[in-house]
């Protein structure tokens, strides 16, 4: 049976937030820094638990603070220090069982490939938004793509998993269950090691899904 496993990254793959990352380092020099992160995190949690569209808590973000091509290419090289701890042996221990794994973000591929990369996710394994540059510098993101929006994540695991006798998506936030709902994915799993949403613990307890709190819970769940 072929398995493909789709995984968020920010807060799952990663324990961080990636495009927070550049975006704190981008603030460090201001002086409202912490009421600017303090609004940052607030956005991020908005997003991340449904009560504010995907797209918009994107474009507030990237508003925040002016992002420029080395700020992202320096934190795109700190963030592959940034894994969560246990995830980089389940991917293999995946990969070896013959599991088709792929990494789906609503973060921004300038920020997470080279991490990514290092994982062993290949060019068409990994879906993530894309920044658009004006000169050296972010100008907003492409608004084309469906992970800029709300239920995206479940349009790419539609185009991907054809060949799959079942599909599991894993992440921490509702854009990731909502893959689930909209029967994008035959299987859910909430991951609650790096950031725990009560929205989503709600829905995977009214939907019957599962929810792990470690990452050897996480390879129980996928049978490793």
């Amino acid at each position: 049976m072929t398995r493909l496993i789709a995984f968020d990254v920010d807060s799952t793959l990663l324990r961080v937030e990636s495009l927070d990352t550049a975006l704190e380092a981008a603030l460090a020099g201001r002086e409202d820094r912490g009421a600017a992160k303090a609004r940052l995190h607030e956005i991020t949690r908005a997003g991340m638990s449904g009560s504010m569209a995907l797209r918009d808590s994107l474009e507030a973000r990237l508003k925040l603070a002016a992002l420029d091509r080395e700020q992202v290419r320096v934190v795109g090289e700190q963030l592959r220090q940034r894994l969560t701890p246990g995830m980089a042996p389940l991917i293999r221990k995946l990969r070896d069982r013959g599991d088709v794994l792929h990494a789906i973000s609503g973060g921004f591929a300038d920020l997470l490939e080279p991490v990514l990369t290092d994982l062993g996710f290949g060019q068409g394994d990994i879906h993530a938004n894309r920044f658009v540059w004006t000169g050296e510098a972010v100008s907003g993101l492409d608004t084309d793509y469906p992970l800029s929006r709300n239920g995206g994540k479940a349009e790419i695991l539609n185009s991907i998993s054809g060949q799959a006798d079942e599909t599991i998506m894993v992440g921490d936030g509702m854009t990731d269950f909502e893959a689930f709902e909209a029967g994008a994915a035959d299987r859910f799993i909430g991951f609650g090691v790096i950031a725990k949403r009560e929205v989503v613990v709600a829905a995977c307890e009214w939907s019957g899904a599962s929810y792990v709190r470690t990452v050897d819970g996480l390879a129980k769940a996928l049978g490793v």
